[in-house]
């Protein structure tokens, strides 16, 4: 555990030092990065997704970093699984909408609504809920045209309601 946490510390400790020089990096770095949101841990976890988005916005734009970060939705861990929506939902807020070509990334997080692993499905859930959040009604529609299953597609605008009536909206 100390290792790991060591570990992560430098790889932190060289963004902060390197900023946009450390992109030549990310590519190297990225998929054990990807493992560790899967650490059993939370600990490691945790400041593993703080290290990428560390990464993200002092080293190369978040777009950039996603684009590399696509396979962690088909990883073998399911925490990894999880994580990788957990850390989109940290992206968003931290960086806003625009700052990723959701597009890209939507149609990954449609493929865990069906995982084995209920935790990731909820993540999955979660995460649409927060692009909702951000860029409003679209995203909707878009899912309308993803071939889901009516049910699920049911619980998950019912979720889309909910945050539109909370007032917790980004985008109005």
């Amino acid at each position: 555990l100390q290792v790991v946490l060591l570990g992560i510390d430098i790889i932190s400790a060289l963004v902060s030092r390197l900023q946009d020089r450390f992109k030549a990096q990310i590519g190297t770095v990225l998929p054990s990065l990807l493992d560790r949101l899967g650490d059993s841990k939370d600990s490691v976890r945790e400041q593993d997704q703080t290290l990428l988005l560390k990464i993200m916005e002092q080293a190369a734009n978040p777009q950039y970093v996603w684009d590399r970060m696509l396979g962690g939705f088909k990883h073998k861990n399911f925490r990894t699984r999880e994580g990788i929506c957990l850390c989109l939902i940290a992206t968003l807020n931290a960086s806003g909408a625009q700052s990723l070509t959701l597009s890209k990334i939507v149609p990954h997080i449609c493929n865990l609504l069906g995982d084995p692993n209920s935790q990731v499905r909820d993540a999955a859930i979660n995460s649409l809920v927060e692009i909702y959040r951000h860029v409003g009604e679209r995203v909707r529609a878009d899912l309308s045209k993803k071939g889901l299953p009516q049910s699920r597609l049911n619980v998950i605008f019912t979720k889309f309601d909910e945050v539109q009536k909370s007032g917790n909206m980004v985008q109005t």
